[in-house]
Formats: structure tokens, C-alpha cells, sequence
């Protein structure tokens, strides 16, 4: 089964826990069984970004854990590995996966956009973009689409040039004229900000490292966006601090 990996943990001398994400069945946690110590069945050590081909035992009933029988590598996005940008962002991926994808749950989809996100952050330096436009996809293939054209109040088109909020709860934004009645949507988004979040919705990844963001509306869409995404995962990401560390603050 084609998968990759999600989160290795040490589990006595030789062992190791591995969460995998597959294309076939979703996330599933198997057991890889001498891996520190067989160069013959495991020649690549299960690293993250990087696409295997696994050989998996089926749990018998009232186990816990599938066994990898071997893992074959099938593609190897080492470039992400010599850019701590990359890797920050990389990481985030993971984690909103490990996080979000049930036990055995297909997300087919949500596997290829992945990868296509694992390829064009490897060839790509236009990582704000790219980090604020695979938030909004890998979210909404999760059920979490947000909306940035309609106002969530009166479904009217939002105009950028007037004062827009945003409402991490409802994933969306209401216009100055709702706003105004409203108590709880208190995030104001500049209409550049705006504009950029519209364009990502509907953009496809080639035209995604383009985009060029002032310092502000960096700021603006990484804070709009990650409380959106704690909202909805109902829990901080622990990469997030990072990513924001190496990516707001390198010049």
C-alpha cells in the first residue's frame, strides 16, 4: 500500500511505532519490528517525506497495531530536507494530518494533494503563499472549507473596500453593514488580505508562488488562519509556533 510517514516512535531497542497515512485506508498505526537494526527490510529507515510502498500484515483481532513487513521507497522529496523553511511547513502538514485523518478513514484526495503540496514545496521558494494556500485546501478537504466571497450573515458578495470580519467558528466573513450588529466576529480583514485569500481559494499551485504579501498581510492571514485551524481542530498545533518563528521573523 502506498502511504508515508506521520510519526515514528522508539518502542524498546529495535522497534518502532509508525503512524503511516495511505492512500488505500487513511491513517493506521503499525509496528516496524527490528527497524533500527534490518538494513535488509527496511534500507531507508521510514523518514518523513517520503513515498513507500508498504507491505503491511493485517491486526488479528484484539491487536492494536498492523505489522510492516517492508517498505519499498517510491519518491524522495530531499529538497524539503535542506531548507528549514520546508521542513517547518512540511512538518505542519503532517501534524493537521496525524491529527485530523480517523483511524482508517480513505482520504484519497486529500493523499494526492499531499504530494502534489510535497512536490511543489520541494521545487518552490515562495513559501508564505504556499503555506497559507495548503492551509485552506487541506481544511476544506477535511469539511472545513472556509468562505471568503459571500458574507456569512446576509450572503451578499464581500466588497474589499469595506470593512470585512472574520468568524474562525463559521469559517467565514461577515460585511461591514452586518458587522455591525454583530458581537462576537471582532477579526478585521484588510482588503488586501482579502483579495489574496479569494485568489487562493481558487488558484491551482502553479500560480500559488507568484503571489507576492507585504510584511502586514503576512501577518494578517497567518493569524486569521491559524485561528481557524485551532478552532476546527480543537486543539493548537504544536508546529505552528515554529513555523511562524522561521517564516514571520526571517528576513
Amino acid at each position: 500500500m502506498e502511504g508515508i510517514v506521520l510519526r515514528r516512535i522508539d518502542y524498546g531497542e529495535s522497534d518502532q511505532i509508525i503512524k503511516l497515512f495511505l492512500k488505500e485506508t487513511g491513517n493506521i498505526s503499525a509496528i516496524a519490528k527490528g527497524i533500527k537494526r534490518s538494513k535488509k527490510r527496511f534500507p531507508h529507515r521510514l523518514e518523513p517525506f517520503r513515498v513507500y510502498d508498504f507491505t503491511l500484515r493485517k491486526r488479528k483481532p484484539g491487536q492494536s497495531l498492523y505489522l510492516i513487513q517492508s517498505a519499498d521507497q517510491i519518491r524522495d522529496f530531499e529538497e524539503i530536507k535542506e531548507d528549514i523553511r520546508k521542513i517547518a511547513l512540511g512538518n505542519f502538514i503532517l501534524e493537521i494530518l496525524l491529527i485530523a485523518v480517523k483511524e482508517s478513514h480513505p482520504h484519497p484526495e486529500l493523499y494526492d494533494f499531499v504530494l502534489k503540496t510535497f512536490r511543489n514545496l520541494s521545487e518552490s521558494e515562495g513559501i508564505f503563499p504556499l503555506w497559507f494556500y495548503v492551509a485552506i485546501h487541506v481544511m476544506g478537504f477535511l469539511g472545513f472549507s472556509p468562505n471568503f466571497e459571500t458574507c456569512l450573515k446576509c450572503k451578499k458578495p464581500l466588497q474589499k473596500t469595506e470593512k470585512n470580519l472574520f468568524n474562525p467558528a463559521r469559517g467565514g466573513l461577515v460585511c461591514q453593514q452586518c458587522a455591525t450588529l454583530s458581537k462576537t466576529d471582532k477579526t478585521s480583514v484588510t482588503s488586501e488580505a482579502l483579495g489574496v485569500l479569494q485568489f487562493l481559494k481558487k488558484a491551482s499551485f502553479p500560480a500559488v508562488p507568484r503571489i507576492k504579501l507585504s510584511s502586514q498581510t503576512r501577518t494578517e492571514i497567518a493569524s486569521l488562519l491559524t485561528n481557524f485551524i485551532t478552532y476546527h481542530l480543537e486543539r493548537p498545533l504544536k508546529t505552528l509556533p515554529f513555523l511562524q518563528e522561521v517564516l514571520l521573523k526571517k528576513k
